[in-house]
């Protein structure tokens, strides 16, 4: 009996060792989750690529621009120019690099009484003078000053050089052109800020045109043909007859033609050599001072022009030209020309 319970007691302590062991095995302390590093990599944000701006190429062409009332037009220099007022009595436009440009209208007896006119190269300096408190010869100097009188229109042209820029707001010239009359004037001011822009903004103040009705109109008239047309330049009338400026004699040939077409006073001897002298003398024919021989750039065209008298230079067909520098000239519409050094000599050589 004694024997049997301590079986029993053995089974029992046996069973539960079984157990404990089985707990431990399928249960017992679980362990550490592996924690695992997880790198958030950020969504990249898209960078704007700016809009490239557009860069504009001056001298791509000359543009006209005709006021909004159709009452004047102006060629500007090149596509950097551009229209910032355009009202009845004024225009303006403006290049970034270039200067300005300032066209003023006034008409009727109470504006002309007030209206100051620089008829004379002293009332010239003393308007300058007046602007700004500026010193002749110390803060500017009035250049190619000229007065002409077209048809009962008064014409003043001029250039000031600022020798103090600091009263002149950084510009180092201002074109000057004035038209006027006892009724009416138009005033053209062009402020130039490079060396470079000088000549392309005389050239653009030279060509402006009246295109309404006007007083002043025969002084700035409309040009009859566009920039580069020879039917204004080469001596061929709009209907296509033969104009002739030197010949009394109703010969079809024009002597300053700019076209190089026959001129009236061409000869031809027993050599078959064609003489032409243009109505000039030797003398005046190598003299530069009297006659130059011109060539247009945009085609290498030549003819000939000879000084007005005024500081500046005309063909026969009266087209002006305004000499820049030493070689580069420009006509009332913009147009370049260049100029070799030579007489009229070289035009009229003999031709076989």
């Amino acid at each position: 009996m004694k024997n049997k319970r301590i079986l029993a007691i053995l089974a029992i302590s046996i069973s539960a060792s079984v157990l404990m062991a089985g707990c431990s095995f399928f249960g017992g302390d679980e362990p550490e989750e592996e924690s695992v590093a997880v790198t958030v990599t950020p969504t990249p944000v898209a960078t704007e690529t700016p809009t490239p701006e557009p860069t504009i190429a001056p001298d791509v062409q000359n543009t006209t621009y005709t006021s909004a009332d159709k009452s004047v037009a102006i060629n500007l220099p090149d596509a950097t120019w551009s229209n910032k007022t355009d009202e009845t009595d004024m225009l303006s436009f403006e290049s970034p690099d270039e200067g300005s440009i300032l066209i003023l209208h006034g008409q009727g007896e109470d504006t002309m009484a007030s209206t100051v006119i620089p008829s004379s190269q002293d009332m010239a300096v003393s308007l300058e003078q007046a602007d700004g408190d500026k010193t002749d010869g110390t803060d500017f100097e009035i250049q190619d000053y000229s007065a002409n009188d077209v048809n009962g229109t008064g014409v003043y042209t001029y250039v000031t050089k600022m020798l103090n820029t600091d009263k002149s707001d950084g510009n180092l010239y201002v074109v000057h052109k004035v038209f006027s009359n006892d009724s009416e004037y138009y005033s053209l001011t062009g402020s130039v800020k490079t060396e470079d822009a000088l000549a392309p903004i005389k050239a653009a103040v030279d060509s402006f045109q009246i295109l309404g009705d006007s007083s002043l109109k025969d002084a700035a008239p409309a040009t009859a043909a566009p920039a580069g047309d020879s039917s204004a330049a080469d001596g061929t009338a709009a209907d296509g007859s033969s104009t002739d400026a030197a010949a009394a004699d109703g010969s079809t040939g024009d002597a300053a033609a700019t076209d190089g077409s026959t001129d009236g006073a061409a000869s031809s001897d027993s050599t078959g050599t064609t003489s032409n002298s243009g109505g000039f003398t030797d003398e005046q024919l190598s003299n530069t001072d009297e006659t130059r021989t011109l060539y247009r750039n945009s085609d290498g065209h030549p003819f000939v022009i000879t000084p007005d008298g005024n500081g500046n230079w005309v063909d026969f067909d009266g087209n002006t030209y305004t000499f820049a520098t030493d070689q580069d000239a420009y006509d009332a519409d913009g147009n370049s020309y260049y100029w070799h050094g030579e007489g009229a000599d070289v035009y009229y050589m003999p031709v076989e």
